[in-house]
C-alpha cells in the first residue's frame, strides 16, 4: 500500500553538484539497488563502483541539445508520476514495460551561484534548470509511491533507509515532498528576481494600451518624482542562515533570513568580534547603516537605539563625526549602536571604548583600531559589511497581504536644495542653509512627526514619533 512505509528498490540519481555521492554509493552496492542516471553523475558513480543504468538506455534517445534534453521523456516521467496504489496506473506501467522509481534524488544547476558570479546573460541562462525542477516535482507531487531527495544533508538518511530495507513512511515523503517543493519554488523565485532585473518591460510594451498597469502609475504631475514600476507578482526568496535567540521580544521565535542574490549587506556580515547578533541588534544596525549613508560621500556617523538615532553627524574625519553624533544625547546613546561609512579609525576606536555599546557596524577597521575594540570591549558585536545598503523596495506584511513601496532615498526633487522656495521671511544665511540640508537628510530615518534641531553638521535634538 502505498500510503504506508515503502521499501526503495529503484532510485533515480540527477545532481549537479556529486559531494556526498560516497554515502548512496555505499549504499546502492550493499543493498543491490537498481540505480538510473545521467551523465556526469552516472560517472561518477560508476567511478564509486554502482551498476549503473544511463538515462538513455530507459528512454531510447540520447542526450542531446548540449544535455538540455536527457529526462524529459515519458519512460522517465511516468516511472515517477504512476500512482503504485492506482490499478490502472500499474497495468499502464506494466503495458508500457515502464518500471516505477521508489525515490528521486536531485539537485540542480548552480543558478544563484552563476549570478553572483558576474556571470553574462547567456551563461546565467544555461545554468536555468529545466529537468531537475520536473522531477523534483513530479516526485513531491506523487510522494505516496516516491521518496524524493534534493538536500545532500538527507543522503545518509536516504542510505540508512535503503540499507535497513525500511524505506519512508507516508509522513516521512510528505515531509521530503514540502522540503522539495521548497527547493523548487525558492530556485523559481531566484529566477523571476533576475530575470525581471536583467529584462525591465521595454518602452514598446510600457507604451501599450494593453500592457499599462494603472495601479502602478505615478501622478503624472509630479515630475520630481521617479515612476517605480511595481511587480504584478513579487516573487523573492530568503535562505534561512541561522536562527536567532528569540525576536523583539523572549517569547517570540526568529532567524536570520538572506537574500541569495545580494551580495555583502548587512545579512552577510562579517562578526570579527563579540557575541552573535540578536534580532533587536539587526534591527538597530539596519537604521543606522541605512543613516549614514545617506551622506556619502560625506564622512558620517549614526548611533542609534530602539530603531531611532540618538544621535547623526558628519565630520571631517570618523572620530570627529562620531563625538558630534554621540554629544547629541550621550544619555540615550548608552547600549546603542554604533555604524560609520568609512573606516573606523584607531582615534575613534579610543572615542567608542569608555561608552557601552551593543555593536558597531561598518565598511572596515584600522587594524590597531580593531584590535583595541576587540581586547578593551569583548562583549561588542564588532560588524564589517562589505557594500552600501542596496534597498529597491520595501515590503510591509499586513493581515491578508502586504504593502510594498519604493525604498525611502534622499533622491526626491524636494531633497536638493536648489529647489527649495523661500515663503517667508528673510533669506538664509549660507551656514543656515547647510544645516537645514542636513537637519533634512538626517530627517530621513527619523519616524513622523519628527522635531530635529541641528548644528554644524550635527543633530544637536531629536524628537521622533510625536502624535500630535
Amino acid at each position: 500500500m502505498t500510503t504506508g512505509t515503502r521499501s526503495i528498490h529503484r532510485v533515480l540519481v540527477s545532481v549537479f553538484h556529486k559531494e556526498g555521492l560516497e554515502v548512496l554509493a555505499k549504499a546502492f552496492i550493499q543493498a543491490g539497488t537498481e540505480v538510473v542516471s545521467t551523465g556526469s553523475t552516472a560517472a561518477r558513480l560508476a567511478e564509486l563502483g554502482v551498476n549503473v543504468v544511463e538515462v538513455s538506455s530507459v528512454t531510447g534517445f540520447p542526450e542531446s541539445l548540449d544535455g538540455r534534453v536527457k529526462t524529459l521523456d515519458p519512460h522517465i516521467h511516468a516511472g515517477i508520476l504512476a500512482d503504485m496504489n492506482n490499478a490502472d496506473h500499474v497495468k499502464q506501467l506494466e503495458d508500457l514495460h515502464i518500471a516505477p522509481f521508489d525515490a528521486v534524488v536531485v539537485n540542480l544547476y548552480p543558478f544563484v551561484d552563476t549570478v553572483m558570479s558576474g556571470a553574462d546573460s547567456d551563461a546565467i541562462i544555461e545554468k536555468i534548470d529545466i529537468g531537475g525542477p520536473s522531477m523534483i516535482r513530479a516526485a513531491a507531487k506523487n510522494h505516496k509511491s516516491v521518496a524524493v531527495i534534493t538536500d545532500p544533508a538527507d543522503y545518509q538518511l536516504l542510505a540508512d533507509r535503503i540499507t535497513s530495507g525500511e524505506g519512508f513512511s507516508l509522513e516521512e515523503r510528505e515531509y521530503l515532498a514540502g522540503k522539495a517543493f521548497e527547493h523548487t519554488a525558492a530556485y523559481d523565485a531566484a529566477i523571476a528576481q533576475w530575470s525581471s532585473a536583467a529584462w525591465p518591460k521595454p518602452e514598446t510594451l510600457s507604451n501599450s494600451a494593453a500592457c499599462v498597469d494603472e495601479s502602478t502609475s505615478v501622478d503624472a504631475n509630479a515630475d520630481e518624482r521617479k515612476k517605480v514600476l511595481l511587480p504584478s507578482q513579487y516573487t523573492r526568496t530568503w535562505r534561512l542562515e541561522h536562527e536567532l535567540r528569540y525576536g523583539e521580544n523572549p517569547h517570540q521565535e526568529a532567524g536570520l533570513y538572506v537574500d541569495p542574490l545580494h551580495k555583502g549587506g548587512l545579512a552577510q556580515a562579517e562578526l570579527l568580534g563579540g557575541k552573535p547578533m540578536s534580532y533587536n541588534n539587526y534591527v538597530d544596525a539596519d537604521a543606522a547603516w541605512r543613516a549614514v549613508w545617506d551622506f556619502a560621500p560625506q564622512i558620517a556617523v549614526a548611533v542609534c537605539k530602539h530603531n531611532n538615532p540618538c544621535g547623526l553627524a558628519i565630520g571631517a574625519t570618523a572620530a570627529e563625526a562620531h563625538k558630534k553624533a554621540h554629544a547629541c544625547d550621550s544619555v540615550s546613546a548608552y547600549g546603542g549602536v554604533i555604524a560609520a561609512n568609512t573606516t573606523v579609525t584607531l582615534e575613534m576606536a579610543e572615542s567608542v571604548r569608555p561608552i557601552f555599546t551593543e555593536v558597531i557596524v561598518a565598511p572596515d577597521y584600522e587594524p590597531e583600531a580593531l584590535e583595541l575594540l576587540r581586547t578593551k570591549k569583548k562583549n561588542l558585536r564588532i560588524l564589517k559589511v562589505a557594500n552600501p545598503p542596496v534597498l529597491d523596495l520595501q515590503v510591509h506584511p499586513i493581515d491578508g497581504g502586504a504593502l510594498v513601496q519604493s525604498a525611502d532615498k534622499i533622491d526626491a526633487f524636494g531633497d536638493n536644495p536648489e529647489n527649495w522656495k523661500l515663503v517667508s521671511g528673510d533669506p538664509a544665511d549660507e551656514t543656515t542653509l547647510r544645516d537645514l540640508q542636513f537637519a533634512w537628510r538626517s530627517l530621513r530615518c527619523v519616524k513622523s512627526n519628527a522635531i530635529l534641531l541641528a548644528h554644524d553638521n550635527a543633530t544637536v535634538g531629536i524628537g521622533m514619533g510625536q502624535v500630535n
